[in-house]
């Protein structure tokens, strides 16, 4: 009896017939849907290095993930019973094999064959034509299904015949990953190891999904400028198809922005920057303004750099009001930035200030001491206030936080629009080039995953002129999207 032989008979039982990794899944890496893809075709507009990754992130992909885990134990489970129904046939001569094993074999055949199918249709979009008649003949489902019917089939054989086909068409780094499938299928064969070959398929589909990112990466990195130069022609085209459909409710849009404009007055243009601006600073409970649909995950980015500044100025202010007739100008200066830089290390990229209160406390009485040169004396009524101070000063939603991030947007405001005006007239390509940061250092890809998105690599958490790159973000976004919408809603 397998050792979790519990688990494999549930997943043969429950989980999905058809692989973690299909055609379909893959769809959306092929340049067709690439080219027409309304998002990617926006996204590439803000990153050099945009690229395609597998998708396991949040909880749709986790839940990817443990389907998955189901599929290979329920493919094990298949394997199993394979072995076991063919060595009782084994038993008697081939005209008198016992018909309940026969259909036992045949029954157990739900996940192989389509998985097969998957393989072939894969392979066959990452070869050249003249291969393909090949591969067609050498993954014939039907006859492979058949030849393990029969107890003949040669999984050696054709795990080195895939070896081999992978490494003429892959990239060398993908090389030591296909050895170990191979090594898996071959042990999987002669070892009689339902696990092995179940290992072995499973590196077999991560290799075709890489290939196909490979591919799908090395052409968007080709059409790049391309697809950015065109970017104003698809999205005006795009969008105009989508009003006919009745898909964009071009009226909602209209009277979002007469709202704004009557709210923000000044010029159109100037109260669209106020109107993105303030959107950025607080939790519209209304969600994304109709017209930045596209935008509104780099938005939610913009938001929490912003509220990062917000947060490290009521640093500096506290530390600033209580070291006031303690420290010299240049010890607190001093203290100050050593506690921006400890509470950015406390929050971590992607934490909250408001979330690390005590933490934060802690590391303000200490860098007071060490300014002031005395030894730290945490007393317990003396952190108590400072916990209290940061708690108001921190919160999003407190008096304190809105007023400071106020005034912070007032002085954005002021730079974003003299931004907006220098470069209103440029083509979405020189948009492009003028306000992306550099190109950043190769990223290096997960090893697996299912399914593909498209999606940039982390921003940095604070740059270092953290405003500056706010004002260049929402520049870029501003101007393209006053080039694609002013006339159809902001004049």
């Amino acid at each position: 009896v397998e050792p979790h032989g519990a688990d494999l008979s549930f997943a043969f039982e429950r989980a999905a017939m058809t692989p973690p990794i299909t055609l379909d899944s893959l769809a959306e890496l092929d340049m067709a849907r690439i080219i027409n893809n309304p998002k990617l075709r926006h996204d590439v507009n803000f990153d050099r290095d945009l690229h395609f990754r597998p998708n396991r992130e949040g909880s749709k992909g986790r839940s990817k993930l443990r389907a998955a885990e189901q599929y290979w134990l329920a493919l094990e489970a298949e394997f199993f019973v394979y072995a076991y129904a063919a060595e009782r046939l084994s038993r008697h001569p081939l005209s008198e094999r016992p018909a309940y094993w026969v259909r036992m074999l045949s029954i157990g055949q739900r996940r192989l064959p389509p998985m097969l199918v998957v393989i072939r249709d894969v392979l066959l979009t990452l070869v050249p034509d003249h291969e393909q008649a090949t591969i067609a003949a050498r993954l014939d489902v039907d006859l492979i299904m058949k030849q393990i019917t029969n107890g003949v089939c040669d999984l050696v054989g054709l795990g080195n015949w895939l070896a081999n086909l992978l490494k003429a068409h892959c990239a060398p780094m993908r090389d030591e990953h296909v050895d170990a499938m191979r090594d898996d299928l071959v042990a999987g064969a002669t070892l009689a190891r339902p696990d092995r070959l179940v290992a072995g398929l499973r590196r077999l589909l991560v290799c075709l999904e890489n290939m196909k990112l490979d591919v799908a990466n090395h052409q968007v990195r080709h059409m790049r400028l391309l697809l950015v130069n065109d970017t104003l022609h698809f999205q005006r085209r795009y969008h105009a198809h989508r009003i006919a459909l009745g898909k964009f409710d071009l009226c909602r849009a209209r009277a979002w922005f007469a709202g704004q404009l009557t709210k923000f007055g000044s010029s159109p243009r100037n109260a669209l920057v106020a109107a993105l601006l303030n959107h950025v600073r607080t939790d519209d409970p209304a969600g994304c303004p109709p017209s930045f649909y596209l935008d509104e995950d780099r938005l939610g980015g913009v938001r929490a750099q912003l509220r990062r500044v917000v947060g490290l100025a009521a640093l500096r202010a506290l530390v600033s009001e209580l070291g006031r007739g303690h420290l010299s100008p240049a010890d607190l200066a001093q203290a100050q930035e050593a506690l921006v830089a400890s509470a950015l290390v406390i929050v971590g990229s992607h934490g909250r200030f408001i979330d690390c209160v005590e933490n934060i406390a802690v590391e303000v009485v200490r860098m007071l001491c060490t300014a002031s040169g005395s030894t730290p004396t945490f007393a317990g009524a003396q952190l108590a206030m400072i916990e209290t101070r940061l708690r108001r000063a921190l919160d999003p939603a407190s008096a304190e936080f809105d007023a400071r991030s106020r005034a912070i947007c007032a002085q954005l405001r002021l730079r974003l629009n003299a931004s907006v005006e220098r470069h209103i007239n440029m083509s979405a390509l020189q948009l492009h080039n003028t306000l992306l940061p550099p190109q950043p250092q190769p990223t290096g890809r997960p090893p697996v995953g299912f399914g593909a998105q498209c999606a940039p690599p982390p921003a940095p958490s604070v740059p270092q002129d953290a405003q500056e790159h706010i004002v260049r973000q929402m520049t870029h976004v501003l101007c393209l999207n006053w080039h694609i919408w002013a006339d159809l809603i902001y004049l």
